[in-house]
Order: C-alpha cells, then structure tokens, then sequence
C-alpha cells in the first residue's frame, strides 16, 4: 500500500545536499534532550495509529507517527527498547529515552529498514498532516475521525 508523502514546512528546510539540492530536514528529539535526531522528509508517511498499544504508549487515545526509510533518519543517543507483540503475534520494538521515558520510535522486524517515529517528538509538528488512520477498529468513541483520509479498521495487509 502506498501514501503520500509528508511534507516538511518552510521552516524545517535543511542545509543543501551533496548535490547541490536543498533537502528538507525533520529535527526532535526526547523531552530531557539526551536523545535528537534529524530526518529527512521527503520519504516520510504521517499516519495516526488508534491501537491499544499505542493508545498506552502515548497515554492518549491514539499515536500521531511518521513512517521513513532508516536510511533518512539520523540518531544521536541512547535509546533502550521494549519488546512487545503485535496484534499479528510479530516482535515490535519499541525505542524510548532511558532517562526521561519519551516514547521515539518503533522498528518492526516484519519490516526491515523502515522506522516509525513518534511524531510528538518533533521540534516543530506544525507541518504534520495525517495522510492515514489505522486501527480505527480501536479508536475511543470520543474521537472523531476524519471524513478526508483513509481510515482503516486494522493494519493494512502485508504491513
């Protein structure tokens, strides 16, 4: 399944590339600053996860994220990891900052290469627009969502 790209606002445009091009650049990090990272955006996929897993995670109910390549994200610190199970029965693993608990990023396994980053952790997530609802067969009743994007009720298939 394939989603548009995200977009990174003037203000997150990055220094030129070796190639001369001007390649817009996603910066953020944890709340303590131990843990910053700088992203490029031009693959990235903003999508909202409603999963219970993410529900907890978040402690709200539901994920804003934003999916790349792990080749397009650039990570300064140290990131412990909680093992957990997908709705699938596949590993997830979920990256955090050990010393003040702010959730980072998801790798599945199911999924090399690609990394799913808690979009909170943004500097500046003014320019995030959700191309994407997952799991809405989760979502609170209390949310409502939106009538403009793809909502689906689980996972897309072969995710």
């Amino acid at each position: 399944m394939s989603t548009p790209a995200a977009t990174a606002s003037p203000e997150a445009q990055g220094q030129a590339s070796d190639a001369g091009q001007t390649t817009s650049l996603l910066r953020g990090g944890c709340l303590c600053g131990q843990v910053r990272y700088t992203a490029q955006a031009e693959r990235a996929t903003a999508m909202v996860c409603h999963c219970r897993d993410c529900q907890k995670q978040s402690g709200s109910a539901f994920s804003v994220l934003f999916a790349l390549p792990a080749t397009d994200l650039a990570l300064e610190g140290e990131l412990k990891t909680f093992l957990g199970t997908a709705d699938s029965g596949r590993t997830v693993h979920r990256r955090f900052c050990g010393e003040c608990g702010s959730p980072m990023l998801t790798e599945l396994p199911a999924r090399p290469g690609l990394l799913v980053v808690k979009a909170g952790t943004l500097d500046d997530p003014a320019w995030l627009r959700p191309r994407l609802h997952l799991w809405c067969d989760s979502v609170q009743p209390w949310v409502s969502l939106p009538t403009d994007v793809p909502c689906l009720p689980k996972q897309p298939p072969g995710s």
